[in-house]
């Protein structure tokens, strides 16, 4: 017989959302059962910066014109953007102050405070095995904690000991695979076996998808595990054809993907494999260096339509010279560790899938269009539009993920579901051998060379086989125990969510923030609207919304 876990409140996902969201709820007097892998997210590698924490020098609408109109291009849900700016202030500054997080003065904002003389991995050596364990890093966040500016690691430490100490929260190591549909109920694996958690509220916060393309600076396990799991339960998707990508990427063998700070000297300028200035060739002689281009999303889509044509791209310092370079650079630093001679050598670099702007549709208090299901962070859709302003991410992160632990808590009413059947797929399935790894990077490749920086008609098009061929051989995998289950299932769910992301990519015909297509290259007036999408029958289907 399946265990069942009552709780009032059940979080799924450890960043600074699902902390949060965890303290908040257990605050109002909930029980909270808070639902981890043990991997580190995003947070604890994240830079920290927290713009916009505070308005000092800025204006109300001076600020909901940067995030609205410079940055999100007027796709952003209004309602939750003018929440995010009106409420952020006071619930960033009461979780510095509960929390006792060390932050200082940044421009435009705040940044948390680094541990001096700490390695990321140190910071997070309190807290079990999990982070010394080198299977659980095999990914490039075990390489980042060791080289972190540990910025955003301090800012986790400091929340997780407040879990650690709540007596009200009750911390899992495992992961949430099914949602009852019409309820709040969970089928998981904890410790490898299959338990149901029977909660009268869910919040999930389980960040983004950036795993699901061949590139990316985040760790490769943000695969969408929660926005499936929620889709297949009937959730509404929102903007998911706006993925945020960091152009200047490391690309280089045995070299983790740490994307390079615009730290670098005026005299840095990109070349291709030809040895041809990339800047000079697409946008004319007036563009020479990177820094005579400020926009990251056109330096991305630039460097993809090079990419795509089978070139390798390189930023070439070899114009600098030692005195050119800030004693603090992060980029000088983080290359001399790992690339010794890189002022002598074109160092490859590639556009890397950073930060995922759509997600679950939400209301201003995270809640879904599901009855008691809420979503915080990067798995919640819409307040940042076509494009997310540069720093904000930590900050929706926490101003929402308290929101939505204080509402789910003061929400409450009835008993939590109660079933005796389990909710997982069986344990057994006959089919074909398991080939999930084989798959996984075949989907990878496909989502990074069609649904990448720059899209067109053609390639999204031939996606769409690829897919629907990856589809039909997964579908006939088989599994011989919940591990290889889980496996299976999070391939599944990528392809749905990679085909929600190609489909919403191909019907917007016009560029717009993050949405590059080389064949409709204007911005749209038609396209002041908003892409809504839920799993019917296992397909997706597209309602318009208009702004």
């Amino acid at each position: 017989m399946t265990e069942i876990l009552v709780t009032d409140v059940l979080v799924v996902g450890e960043g600074c959302g699902g902390l949060t969201a965890a303290l908040a709820a257990s605050e109002q007097g909930c029980d909270v059962i808070l639902l981890g892998d043990g991997r580190p997210p995003v947070t604890a590698i994240s830079t920290g910066f927290l713009t916009y924490a505070a308005h000092e020098g800025f204006t109300r609408d001076q600020l909901l014109h940067a995030m609205g109109e410079a940055s999100g291009k007027g796709l952003c849900d209004q309602a939750l953007l003018r929440r995010l700016v009106d409420e952020a202030p006071k619930e960033l500054g009461e979780t510095f102050a509960d929390y006792r997080i060390p932050v200082e003065r940044a421009e435009r904002g705040m940044r948390a405070r680094r541990a001096l003389g700490k390695s990321g991995r140190d910071l997070l050596s309190g807290f079990g095995t999990e982070f010394q364990e080198r299977d659980s890093v095999e990914d490039m966040t075990g390489l980042m904690m060791e080289f972190s500016s540990t910025h955003g690691t301090a800012l986790y430490s400091q929340l997780r000991k407040a879990v650690n100490t709540s007596p009200k929260i009750k911390r899992l190591r495992g992961s949430a695979l099914v949602l009852e549909p019409g309820a709040t109920a969970v089928g998981a694996l904890v410790g490898g076996k299959p338990v149901t958690v029977a909660a009268r509220a869910v919040i999930l916060a389980t960040g983004g998808l950036q795993g699901l393309y061949e590139f990316t600076d985040t760790p490769e396990t943000l695969t969408g595990d929660g926005h499936g799991m929620a889709a297949d339960a009937g959730a509404a998707l929102v903007d998911m054809e706006f993925i945020q990508f960091y152009p200047l990427a490391v690309r280089e063998d045995g070299i983790p993907p740490l994307f390079l700070y615009p730290d670098f000297p005026k005299l840095s300028t990109l070349v291709n494999d030809q040895g041809e200035n990339v800047l000079r060739k697409h946008l004319g002689e007036a563009s020479q260096y990177l820094a005579h281009l400020q926009n990251w999303d056109q330096l991305s889509a630039l460097m993809q339509t090079e990419i795509v044509k089978g070139r390798r791209v390189f930023v070439d310092f070899r114009e600098t010279k030692p005195a050119d370079w800030a004693p603090d650079s992060l980029t000088g630093t983080f290359l001399s560790k790992f690339i010794p001679n890189f002022r002598e050598q074109p160092v490859q670099v590639a556009p890397s899938s950073h930060y995922t702007i759509g997600g679950l549709k939400v209301d201003v208090d995270g809640l879904t269009n599901l009855p008691k299901v809420y979503a915080a962070g990067e798995i919640a859709g819409g307040v940042h539009g076509a494009c997310r302003h540069g720093g904000t991410a930590l900050v929706e992160a926490i101003t929402f993920g308290r929101i939505a632990g204080r509402h789910a808590a003061r929400s409450l009413n009835g008993d939590a579901p109660r079933t005796i059947a389990s909710l997982l797929p069986s344990e057994r399935k006959a089919g074909a051998p398991a080939r999930v790894d084989e798959a996984m990077t075949k989907l990878r490749h496909a989502n990074q060379m069609a649904l990448g920086p720059i899209r067109d008609r053609a390639r999204l098009e031939d996606a769409g086989t690829r897919l629907a061929e990856l589809r039909e051989e997964v579908g006939g995998f088989g599994w011989s125990g919940y591990g290889e289950m889980q496996q299976v299932l999070r391939v599944e769910r990528g392809i749905m969510l990679s085909d929600c992301l190609r489909q919403a990519m191909l019907r917007r015909t016009e560029s717009r923030g993050t949405h590059a297509r080389s064949d409709f290259p204007q911005t749209s007036n038609d396209w002041l609207k908003k892409q809504v999408v839920r799993i019917v029958a296992g397909k997706p289907v597209f309602t318009d919304v208009s702004l």
